[in-house]
Formats: structure tokens, C-alpha cells, sequence
């Protein structure tokens, strides 16, 4: 089903008037490209800072052992600011940290799991007079050591536990088409060079979703060059990296000039990419050519709290993609099948998956059940395109676009490609690298990002 921009728009006026207990409508909807840019570059030069309960933890001074007390199943150990922790005896034995246990240059246990028992025990405990170590006798003889800040960091308490947390992945702020005053920006030549703005970058991607990068070479090749500072390029059917213009006979509706709706890349791969790359070499000089936004985990949570019995049938029936073309001589016919929605098993909103020109025309359900799935779709889709939900931004050649593919849905507007030309190099990456990547250069900087 292909929805025109406008149709939706007029459709998603009737949602708005139905939803506006859960958002106040945005004093700047409808902004323009050219306004979108405005605002960006007077309100926000620079990208934000992040402050989490991660980085403050890796530099602030920890407490030391008090003493300790044996119990049924755990080792009660109480720290000279008074407040005490249990750690289980089968998992102190299990992350035993003395040589024949672990492994420090490779942070891997070389136990076996034949040498853990659950009724393992210690027969003795001591706590270092400073306080900096805990040194454990078990009953067959082996002798394990554990440092202070080792175990505080690890306790089994909610504050460490959410410490750690927030190091593991921090938490996503959802936004509307307000986020057009406030686009969060990075320069390429300070990534390539300054740690400090690539955390800030990193930091961004995960917070926010998005960063436009500007300052890159007007030709091919810059997201090798800024793919070397953060992750690698993660290839896929249409090659490590791909070329967005128009052609004769293309192999993707993006290599035309007609309207993209909002939509995640690749979502006929079962692995889709984490990450998106655009770097607009070439901007159509015309009218058209702009990038739509949307945050479609902020929508969707509107969805869930407006049409809960919509939503499920987006989150419960599977719904075919497909890739059937030949591109640089590489024929492919790829199909995946997954909901629109995906969650997480806890509750939480994993990814959209969302395209119009990807759908396939195959669908595995009742007649009654495709009507019922089309009626949610099309529902969700009135919400995303309402005004405060997406903005507009038209990207200036040199820019480089990075979007989270799980969640930003991205869209392009329809330009004249018989009148010019619009060149963009895509690519993708992994959250898996980049979250890797911010951990280590959180660890080495050693200090908290300032402002939010």
C-alpha cells in the first residue's frame, strides 16, 4: 500500500484531535526544511553531553571492606560507609580471579564448570587490614582473592545494578518534530581527531537516535575514513557501501527521484543493521531531495496507550519482506518475516519494522485477520505522519546523516531527477561495535560528560 505524504497528513489531523490528552500538539509543526536548518545551526552547534551513572562510576573513590560474615548460601560483607552486600558462594567460586580461574589479558573465566559445585563453601574469609581485598579459603584447598572495587562494582544491590545498566546500553530519550530546533550536530575533522567528540557522538546515537556530521570531503570514500574511528561498515546484498542516485534501470525505489515514506533500511534482512549512514555528496539544488524523521518508538508507545487491541496486531502478526532485483550483477531474492513491531521480553519496544516499497504482497493470515492488520497499520502510520511527530531536514552536501535503523524511521521527499542530480553514499553499522567502542573511550578518558 503506497500512502501519499499529504493523504496521510489529512488522515493524521483526525488522530491528533483524538490524542491530544497524550501530547500537546508542537507550537512548530509543518517546519520547513530551511527553518528545520535554521534552528539547528542557532540553537545547537554542537552535540550534547550525556550524563549517565556510568562514567561518574569509573573515576569516584570507592569504599573499602569492614568485615565479613559467612551465611547459608552467601558471604554478608559489610563497607566502612556502613552499608552491607551479599554475594552468593557459588558465584564468588565461579568468578574466582586468580590465575588458574581467569584469564586478566583476555577479562575470560578458563574454569571449568566440572570444578563448580551449588553447595560449594568457604571454610575461610579474610578482609586485608586496609580494606581493599577479600581473600576466601574454600573446603577443597583453592584460595581466591577479590579486591574491593571488584565487588562493589558487581554488588547484587538496584544502584549497582543500574550503574552497570546504564554502561551496558543508556536509556534512549524519545522526541517529536521539536527535535528540528535542537538537531544535534558533530564535526567530521574534531571525530577523526578528538576522542572527547567521538564519546559525545557515540553518546548522541544512543540517546538520541540521530547526528548530523558535517564537514566531510565531497566525494566517496569519507565514511571508510570515519568508519576506521568508530565500527566497521557492515556489508550487505548492495555491497559494503552503496551509491543513492538516480539510475536508468534501478534496483531500489531510492535509486529514483519519486517520495520514500518513512521507513527502516533492510528490513527484509533477518539481521537488519543497526546503524545507517547517508552522506550527501550531492544535494539536489531544487525543490526536494529533503530527509523526513521520526522517532518510531515514541509513536508506537502512543499507539500502545491509544489503541492497545491496534497495537498487538502489530506486535503479533508476522508480515513478509522482501528484496527481489539485480544489482551491479548480483541477482537476490531475499525474504524475512517478522512483525511490525518487535519487542523485547521485558515489555520494551526493540525495533520497528516498517516499509512500503519492502512489504511483500504475500501474507500468511485470515482474510478478516489482514483487514484488522491493515486497519493498525495504517493507524500507526496517521500517527507518525502527524505534524509534531516528523520534521524535515535537507541535507547540504559535505553532511553526513546517521540514524539508528531499529528505531528512526527516515523518509526522503520527491525531486525532479530529470533536472539535476542528487549523489548520497550509504553504509551501515553495528550497535554492538559502537556501544563497544564508547565503553572503552568512557573507561579511557575517565571522566563524566559535562551538561545535557
Amino acid at each position: 500500500m503506497q500512502a501519499g505524504w499529504h493523504s496521510l497528513l489529512r488522515r493524521g489531523g483526525k488522530i491528533l484531535r483524538l490524542s491530544a490528552s497524550l501530547v500537546v500538539p508542537s507550537a512548530r509543526a509543518g517546519t520547513t526544511p530551511v527553518r528545520a536548518r535554521q534552528m539547528a545551526l542557532s540553537a545547537a552547534p554542537a552535540l550534547r553531553s550525556f550524563s549517565t551513572p556510568a562514567t561518574p562510576d569509573l573515576i569516584r573513590t570507592l569504599p573499602g571492606l569492614a568485615r565479613a560474615s559467612q551465611g547459608q548460601n552467601t558471604l554478608k560483607v559489610w563497607w566502612r560507609n556502613g552499608e552491607p552486600d551479599e554475594f552468593p558462594y557459588i558465584w564468588l567460586r565461579d568468578n574466582c580471579q586468580c590465575p588458574a580461574c581467569f584469564l586478566d589479558t583476555a577479562s575470560s573465566r578458563v574454569s571449568r564448570v566440572t570444578d563448580l559445585s551449588h553447595d560449594v563453601r568457604p571454610k575461610e574469609v579474610y578482609v586485608s587490614e586496609d580494606g581493599a581485598s577479600l581473600r576466601l579459603v574454600w573446603e577443597d584447598g583453592h584460595e581466591g582473592t577479590y579486591t574491593a572495587s571488584w565487588l562493589h562494582e558487581r554488588a547484587f544491590n538496584t544502584t549497582q545494578q543500574g550503574v552497570h545498566e546504564n554502561f551496558y546500553k543508556l536509556r534512549p530519550e524519545l522526541w517529536d518534530a521539536d527535535m528540528a530546533q535542537r538537531i544535534p550536530r558533530a564535526s567530521f575533522d574534531e571525530l577523526m581527531e578528538d576522542d572527547a567528540a567521538l564519546l559525545k557522538l557515540l553518546e548522541c546515537m544512543e540517546v538520541l537516535g540521530f547526528t548530523v556530521v558535517s564537514g566531510a570531503r565531497h566525494e566517496e570514500g569519507e565514511l571508510h575514513r570515519l568508519s576506521e574511528r568508530v565500527s566497521y561498515l557492515v556489508p550487505s546484498h548492495y555491497g559494503t557501501t552503496f551509491t543513492v542516485k538516480s539510475k536508468v534501470e534501478p534496483s531500489n525505489p531510492a535509486y529514483t527521484g519519486k517520495y520514500l515514506d518513512l521507513h527502516s533500511d533492510l528490513v527484509f534482512l533477518h539481521y537488519k543493521p543497526c546503524v545507517q549512514l547517508l552522506h550527501c555528496i550531492t544535494q539536489f539544488s531544487g525543490d526536494g531531495g529533503d530527509s523526513i524523521l521520526a522517532d518510531s518508538h515514541r509513536v508506537a508507545l502512543q499507539m500502545r496507550e491509544l489503541y492497545p487491541q491496534k497495537f498487538r496486531f502489530l506486535t503479533d502478526v508476522l508480515v513478509n519482506f522482501r528484496d527481489v532485483a539485480t544489482d551491479e550483477g548480483f541477482e537476490f531474492d531475499i525474504i524475512a518475516r517478522k512483525p511490525m513491531i518487535s519487542m523485547t521480553p521485558d515489555g520494551e519496544i526493540k525495533t520497528v519494522n516498517i516499509s512500503t516499497t519492502g512489504r511483500d504482497s504475500h501474507f500468511g493470515v485470515s482474510p478478516k485477520d489482514a483487514v484488522g492488520w491493515y486497519d493498525a497499520y495504517l493507524t500507526y502510520c496517521d500517527l507518525l505522519y502527524r505534524p509534531e511527530n516528523h520534521f524535515l531536514y535537507k541535507l547540504e552536501a559535505g553532511e553526513i546523516l546517521i540514524v539508528d535503523n531499529l528505531r528512526i524511521l527516515h523518509g526522503r521527499t520527491g525531486y525532479r531527477a530529470y533536472e539535476g542530480q542528487r549523489h548520497v553514499q550509504g553504509g551501515y553499522w553495528d550497535w554492538d561495535m559502537m556501544r563497544s567502542r564508547r565503553r572503552v573511550l568512557q573507561k579511557k578518558l575517565r571522566e563524566s560528560p559535562s551538561g545535557v
